[in-house]
């Protein structure tokens, strides 16, 4: 807050007006001759990798503004600290929400006046009553321990003794291939895990407000520039002569108090289906027919539905020559959803059913408006997606011990969640940036093939990247399907297929163009750690209360001795290991596919997800919640009921579509699987 001292100069949380406008305007200083110097960068080529990949994660244009006052927050922390650093240790002190750059965002959600809606805002907003914001879009990630930045502000993080290794040293010395198939999990497994991850987080890059991308391995001088450095010994090096790895920061968040750099959220905290229905008013009204409560949808030459399109020739998807054949990527509630075949896939299904049920309501409900049966669907099909996410993907990827010892376990019992108003529902940042990142390790080199060939084909996974454009050709959606459903996945562990490590977002091998190096993921998500600041591996198992690592002959308790080698060659002190590797790197638990840091933390998230959300589907937290005789309908849920009658002819699953067939988990034939009754939501 802002007072009068004797001398009638405004102090600003102890800091003069005069000291405080200085910083300010030299903060905004460095923001233009940033904005300046990437202008005059070289740029990413369009549709390569590189593009591709920035085009996923990029910040929406409108809200660049955000990104400016995230940049601004960055500045202001730093001058302060810098100038007073008497302040570093209360520097969160400094509260700048009155300022005129800061007012409009910090009181665009502090200031609502939440209503009892009977149904979720898009963008989140006003789930919790006493915290409007607590999971909005566009909104920092939760810490659940302080960031470590190299110079304390937002810096990435550095080693504590020595520099960390690159990143990509670490990809080619621990996370090599080592092809071990897990037998107990089809690749569906895998996508319905992505489905969600998408729905619960985006962590956004700063785009130029041109729309192109900078390219880091060409600028030199750039804060936002953080490239992951290659060896000359390094394949991609040797094969493609190339020595860096394009790679942007995160776009900082805004900060109503000073302190260290945070990040941004594009999606909704809450599993509300915002990856089906988008999380901002303005996508959400694109996606609707605003006909009968139903989704938009374009049709096939063969009459079905297919997902609206996107005719926008910089997508970093839609290529050229389809388009000349009236072949575009698709547009859903998540940018991502056209960046593997099997997801695209999945986002048709969901927008399917969204519709059938729609058709269904209002069927039941023929007084229903457009916006009734909308928001009456959307509640269903989100309970559903809630459902399925923990009573199919959550049981066996944390075993059902850490599920009931999370309380996460799904009761046969109608109401069985207790929503509790204070915990906060926002997406952690090491769930969104390291540990919900496991599912890359699943991925497999090789796919049953979705094409119309013999049973035993197979496809390179790197040909499903941005490649949708199967699902225009007749019957080809099923066997997509059954491409996902027939092929396993890889163990979950430290080990990942080269089709990620070294061809992710390849160009298709039919281009006319000369071949571009693919990206390697795994090195981009250990980037992404460091630029978080996310504490080193051992200090979250002090968190999940585990026993510490303080020297590396501690790690032979729950590691193999190959692991540990390769760890201790890499890092100079085991306290320098990154999360994201280290947790990769333990025996999994009994139960769980995961090691217990993993286990920990994701668990941890989904407790969050589950008892901060007022409008859990199984909660009794007002009017607005759904009845006994409705939920008793939504348990009775299988993502398997869900895909058959959703896809074109399917007429045999697995009972648990995310599990490989077995004794225990039989095929069935779809018309023997139960589907929810709609009757409890009549109104006649």
């Amino acid at each position: 807050m802002c007072v009068w001292d004797s001398g009638k100069s405004l102090i600003w949380n102890g800091i003069s007006k005069i000291e405080f406008d200085k910083a300010l305007q030299q903060g905004l200083e460095k923001l233009k001759e940033e904005e300046d110097a990437m202008m005059r960068s070289p740029k990413v080529l369009l549709n390569t990798p590189s593009y591709r990949h920035f085009r996923l994660v990029s910040f929406p244009e409108n809200y660049n503004n955000i990104s400016r006052l995230g940049q601004l927050s960055d500045e202001l922390t730093k001058y302060f600290i810098r100038e007073k650093p008497d302040r570093r240790f209360n520097i969160s002190s400094v509260n700048v929400a009155e300022n005129e750059e800061f007012k409009e965002y910090c009181r665009s959600s502090k200031s609502q006046i939440c209503l009892h809606h009977q149904y979720r805002s898009i963008d989140g907003s006003c789930n919790n009553i006493k915290h409007p914001d607590w999971g909005t879009s566009m909104r920092p990630f939760l810490r659940l321990m302080p960031p470590e930045y190299c110079d304390g502000v937002s810096e990435p993080r550095c080693g504590s003794r020595a520099e960390l290794p690159p990143a990509r040293d670490v990809t080619l010395k621990l996370h090599r291939a080592n092809y071990k198939s897990d037998h107990r999990f089809n690749f569906m497994f895998a996508v319905w895990g992505q489905f969600i991850d998408h729905d619960i987080t985006a962590t956004a890059i700063t785009r130029l407000i041109n729309g192109q991308m900078v390219s880091c391995c060409g600028s030199t001088g750039i804060d936002k520039c953080y490239p992951v450095i290659l060896s000359e010994d390094d394949p991609i090096f040797i094969l493609y002569n190339t020595t860096c790895m394009e790679f942007v920061r995160s776009t900082p968040a805004p900060r109503c108090t000073l302190g260290p750099r945070e990040q941004l959220n594009q999606q909704t905290s809450f599993l509300d289906g915002s990856v089906i229905y988008g999380s901002n008013v303005e996508l959400s009204r694109r996606l609707r027919s605003f006909q009968g409560g139903r989704m938009a949808v374009t049709v096939s030459e063969d009459g079905k539905d297919l997902l609206p399109v996107s005719i926008d020739l910089t997508d970093g998807c839609n290529r050229e020559e389809e388009a000349a054949k009236g072949r575009y990527c698709f547009l859903a509630g998540d940018v991502r959803a056209n960046e593997n075949l099997h997801l695209t896939t999945l986002h048709l299904i969901m927008v399917r059913h969204h519709n059938r049920i729609a058709s269904q309501l209002q069927q039941l409900n023929p007084k229903w408006d457009d916006e009734r049966t909308y928001q009456e669907t959307r509640r269903i099909v989100t309970a559903q997606v809630q459902h399925i996410t923990y009573r199919e993907l959550l049981v066996p990827l944390l075993g059902e011990k850490v599920m009931e010892s999370y309380d996460l376990t799904v009761r046969t019992s109608t109401y069985s969640t207790v929503y509790d108003d204070t915990i906060n529902p926002s997406i952690t940042n090491n769930f969104a940036t390291s540990s919900f990142r496991f599912a890359h390790s699943l991925l497999p080199g090789l796919m049953k093939s979705y094409e119309n060939t013999s049973p035993d084909s197979l496809t390179l996974l790197r040909k499903i990247f941005f490649n949708p454009f199967p699902l225009y050709t007749p019957g080809s959606l099923d066997r997509i399907l059954m491409s996902a459903v027939g092929t396993d996945v890889q163990k979950a562990n430290r080990f990942f297929t080269t089709e990620v490590t070294q061809h992710l977002f390849e160009e298709p091998q039919n281009s006319t163009e000369p071949k571009k190096c693919g990206l390697d993921l795994v090195s981009m998500n250990i980037q992404r750690g460091r630029d978080h600041g996310l504490p080193g591996y051992p200090k979250w198992r002090v968190y999940c209360n585990l026993p510490p690592v303080k020297e590396f002959n501690d790690l032979k308790k729950f590691m193999d001795d190959e692991s540990i080698e390769a760890l201790q060659r890499l890092y100079k002190t085991v306290d320098d290991i990154d999360l994201y590797s280290g947790s990769l790197s333990e025996t999994p638990l009994k139960g769980s596919i995961l090691g217990p840091t993993a286990t920990c933390l994701i668990a941890e998230q989904f407790r969050r997800t589950k008892f901060g959300d007022r409008f859990w589907y199984d909660a009794n937290a007002g009017p607005h919640s759904l009845t006994s005789d409705q939920i008793r309908e939504i348990k009775k849920t299988t993502l398997a009921r869900i895909v058959c009658v959703n896809s074109d002819d399917v007429k045999e699953v697995p009972e648990n579509l995310l599990l490989f067939s077995s004794i225990s988990n039989k095929n069935v034939q779809c018309e023997h699987l139960a589907d929810i009754d709609l009757a409890p939501w009549s109104e006649m």
